[in-house]
């Protein structure tokens, strides 16, 4: 009986252990999206130190006519981009406000999931996410990205 006790007490302290773990890795996935946005909403280009070099980005971008069209980036592309938008972004007031913000954790992965506003073209992207992994270095950096937007403004 004792056995089968110290046994229970090992299960559960081991449940314990990766509930929490999990909460911790949940809560740093967090703090790092609370960066994300805070480095987006200053319009601060240092906001593409958050990617991976090989990251995958994804926007699929659907027309009020029909068509749809996907592009695909690597982290690299990206950031070039950033460098270069940022400005032109700033003038114009586009940046995005997410809320519903959902996080699940598995390993050193890390997936957020957020509906995204374009407060300039005043529209909701249900389908936003990104996939962060952490690095050796404890730190997390986007590996992907996905994204959905519209040409046309619904303001």
């Amino acid at each position: 009986m004792r056995f089968a006790h110290a046994v229970l007490i090992l299960v559960l302290s081991l449940a314990s252990a990766q509930v929490s773990a999990q909460s911790a890795d949940s809560t740093a996935a967090r703090a790092f999206f609370a960066r994300y946005v805070a480095l987006g909403e200053a319009y601060d280009d240092r906001v593409g130190s958050l990617y991976s070099d090989s990251a995958v980005i994804r926007t699929h971008r659907r027309y009020p006519h029909g068509l749809e069209r996907a592009l695909e980036l690597s982290g690299s592309q990206w950031k070039a981009l950033l460098k270069k938008v940022m400005p032109l972004a700033k003038a114009q007031g586009d940046r995005s406000r997410f809320i519903d913000i959902r996080v699940s954790t598995a390993d050193a992965r890390a997936t957020i999931k957020a509906d995204r506003y374009s407060v300039r073209k005043c529209y909701t992207d249900t389908g936003y996410y990104m996939l962060v992994e952490r690095q050796p270095s404890g730190a997390y950096l986007i590996v992907e990205e996905y994204s959905e937007t519209q040409p046309k403004s619904s303001c």
